[in-house]
């Protein structure tokens, strides 16, 4: 069982990464034109979002009746739907992150290889935050 949820994490991670070189994602100028409506707006990454929020919509919609997932692991999905401070605290955080540097974590593992300072200033303010969130949110 561990090995096809290793192989199926692989698959999903090359896909995900091939996805954000093809679309454009990975590169933080390109997210930044995206939030700028009103300057160099880079539209066409707006195909990539709803794409994204069609198949995810699909595949839920597919697995959330199921216990094992098509490599017959545990399907492990929230048991809630309740929409709390953590949620939009972590929303608002994550968005603030995204607009100022136009990196998210996925793209941020892409552009390791580039060895650009904005992926270090990246790494700066994440790791810290890995750290601190559970020390904020303990129960």
């Amino acid at each position: 069982m561990k090995m096809t949820l290793n192989i199926t994490a692989f698959l999903s991670g090359a896909i995900f990464g091939f996805g954000l070189l093809v679309s454009g994602f990975y590169n933080p100028n390109n997210v930044l034109s995206f939030f700028d409506i009103f300057g160099d707006w880079k539209i066409g990454l707006m195909i990539t979002f709803i794409l994204s929020i069609i198949i995810s919509a699909v595949a839920f919609q597919i697995i959330k009746n199921k216990s094992l997932s098509f490599a017959n692991n545990p399907v492990q999905l929230p048991d809630t739907k309740q929409l709390d401070l953590k949620l939009f605290a972590g929303a608002a955080l994550f968005g603030t992150g995204w607009g100022i540097a136009g990196i998210c974590p996925g793209p941020a593992l892409v552009l390791v290889g580039s060895l650009k300072i904005e992926v270090v200033y990246f790494f700066i303010g994440l790791i810290p935050g890995l750290f601190l969130i559970p020390i904020f949110f303990r129960k």
